[in-house]
């Protein structure tokens, strides 16, 4: 789906040359100057990120819409013409959302940002195609009332049914209703209230919408619109979309006008027939009377407090905060909803991937100290330990001694082509192996070149170490490393998930002071492949089991970055990752996983940001 098309001043416009024919060559040069600015404010990698705390410390971020536009579009049409073309996306007033938001949806006219797509026979058809593929038993009509925790540490949630109130109880509770609907739930006890409180006041931002759908005889408007939709002036800037282009709607027409904010408010309460008259009237005087003649049916549909004004929040906190309220007594219950990222059917769907991301986390530790895991059933791992013991390097990850089967979870020439991939980091470059043991890897990557030094804080397994390792294989800690700042191009961790939670930040902070360019990323995390981690003893002496967005979170608090951007070069590293067997069924499920194996340091990051602004610049030369 796509259009450039506008409505302004009763007349429609179908690209911005139109708008310099109408309005004057300042206007049209003003819009592009200002779409220019705004690329520049944001990269695509970035946008692609979605809400992240980088948005915390961007520039246009503490300021409102409407002063963004004031300070930064100085002719007035192109002001009007950006408000008309981000209102239906922002769905709220220019003085009630930030500029970072307002940033965000202006840069959907920008190329290169989003592509617009429908799914055909509507959004219904992925909730009936996702129903499909689980098994679940599903209550309609069954209000919640109530959530709160059992005595014997499990949750029960109280439904209002047909008058009379039911408790059931369950392991974990997911709560996916909108942010509007939180509030009409009492949770149980003062701490979960609390933060749950907290939670509601931090995404009480309420946005609104109001869909008049419009059914004609014809779809008259089609001489003068090419694309999906146009905009339009009309109620303080609307989408009106042409449904006809994603819907098989024969020879009629349907217009559906997405009317928002103060508009969709005012105009709710009102007679949907003086509604309907309204929209007609605003539509440009070519097409107004033959619109009225051919109006069959219409409907409205209204939807108040459905988004947010600043969707993700601000300051923006980390998925974990927003999903999980109150982890220390109420751990398995999570919040999901849109408003968490960018309210769209998008950002739903990352909510939902984080919840059942920390799900499977939560499952999966479960079992394990239960002893229920695969591994410890059958026999081919001890008993469930958060603690590195004496078994864990003879019963490495459930297969042997560690120096007989560390090649199989450590392939060295493998690493090094990823080292080399992302980072350039070939033969001579300096790599420290956090989590070393007994040194095998560090030796095997001296051969191939590297400069290779091992940090190992188990003394049992450091005691293993080689004779001719024994100068590059150093016992230690992750929480003080002994190395100045910047002594490695590259740090390969295996160890910060046997790290406590406590602790985790200050070892990721001595990680970044060391690395010059950036930080390979292999702690057993939860979503890994779930059948290996059940199987082969993978949470063995693991203290803090997390995703690998909760591990992305972190490393960004201490100034990490992601490192692949680009999809080819990841597709590139996949293609090594599933040689070396490290793919579905054996370690990563998917290709984006390995995205957040692979994070920059800051002073790296600006030095490939300078690179690709000089190599533009010598392009454009």
């Amino acid at each position: 789906m796509d259009s450039d098309a506008v409505v302004m001043d009763g007349r429609f416009l179908a690209d911005l040359d139109a708008i310099a024919e109408r309005y004057g060559n300042r206007t049209a040069n003003d819009i592009r100057a200002f779409r220019r600015t705004c690329a520049r404010m944001m990269s695509p990698e970035q946008y692609y990120e979605g809400a992240s705390r980088e948005d915390n410390d961007h520039p246009w971020a503490d300021l409102t819409q409407r002063e963004l536009l004031d300070t930064h579009v100085s002719d007035p049409v192109a002001r009007r013409y950006f408000e008309v073309m981000a209102r239906s996306d922002v769905a709220s007033e220019p003085h009630l959302t930030n500029g970072l938001n307002a940033l965000k949806n202006m840069l959907m006219d920008v190329d290169g940002y989003i592509g617009v797509s429908s799914i055909v026979g509507g959004n219904e058809r992925l909730v009936e195609e996702l129903a499909s593929r689980i098994s679940a038993t599903i209550h309609f009509n069954h209000r919640v009332t109530r959530i709160g925790r059992t005595n014997g540490g499990r949750y029960a949630v109280t439904t209002l049914v047909d008058g009379r109130e039911a408790v059931s109880e369950f392991d974990f509770v997911v709560v996916c209703l909108p942010h509007n609907w939180l509030s009409t739930v009492v949770f149980e006890g003062e701490a979960l209230k609390r933060e749950m409180d907290a939670h509601i006041a931090h995404f009480d931002r309420p946005a609104h919408y109001l869909r008049l759908s419009v059914l004609f005889k014809t779809a008259f408007w089609r001489p003068y619109v090419e694309g999906s939709w146009f905009m339009s002036d009309a109620f303080g800037g609307c989408c009106v979309y042409d449904e006809g282009s994603r819907h098989d709607v024969g020879s009629l027409g349907v217009l559906n006008w997405l009317i928002s904010g103060s508009a969709c408010l005012a105009w709710v309460n009102a007679e949907s027939a003086a509604l309907l008259e309204h929209a007609l009237a605003t539509l440009p005087a070519d097409v107004r009377d033959e619109a009225r003649e051919q109006v069959m049916e219409w409907h409205v549909h209204p939807y108040l407090a459905s988004v947010n004004a600043i969707p993700g929040g601000m300051p923006v906190r980390s998925a974990r905060e927003n999903h999980t309220p109150e982890p220390k007594d109420h751990p398995g219950l999570l919040i999901t909803g849109d408003y968490l990222f960018d309210s769209t059917l998008n950002g739903l769907l990352d909510s939902a991937d984080y919840a059942t991301d920390q799900l499977l986390a939560l499952v999966m530790a479960k079992r394990y100290a239960t002893g229920s895991s695969l591994a410890v059933q059958q026999g081919r791992a001890p008993s469930p330990s958060t603690r590195i013991d004496r078994t864990y390097f003879d019963r490495y990850r459930g297969k042997g001694p560690y120096e007989d089967v560390w090649r199989q979870h450590s392939d060295p020439v493998h690493i090094a082509e990823l080292l080399s991939i992302v980072w350039d980091a070939g033969e001579g470059a300096s790599v420290l192996v956090a989590g070393s043991a007994s040194g095998q890897l560090v030796g095997a990557l001296r051969e191939l070149g590297y400069r290779a030094v091992g940090i190992e804080n188990d003394a049992k397994i450091h005691s293993r170490t080689p004779d001719d390792l024994k100068a590059f294989n150093r016992r230690g800690s992750v929480l003080d490393l002994p190395f100045k700042d910047g002594s490695f191009d590259v740090v390969i961790e295996s160890c910060l998930c046997h790290v406590a939670p406590r602790s985790v930040d200050r070892a990721i902070r001595q990680i970044q002071r060391v690395a010059k360019r950036g930080l390979f990323f292999r702690s057993v995390t939860a979503d890994l492949c779930s059948e290996a981690l059940d199987t082969q003893d993978m949470l063995r002496g693991v203290r803090t089991l997390s995703t690998w967005w909760d591990w992305s979170d972190r490393l960004f608090d201490a100034d990490f970055d992601l490192a692949v951007a680009d999809h080819s070069i990841l597709e590139a590293l996949w293609d090594k990752t599933v040689a070396a067997g490290l793919g579905p069924g054996r370690w990563h499920e998917d290709i984006e996983s390995l995205r957040y194996c692979f994070f920059d340091t800051a002073a790296w990051r600006a030095r490939r940001q300078r690179a690709a602004l000089a190599s533009s610049r010598q392009a454009a030369e």
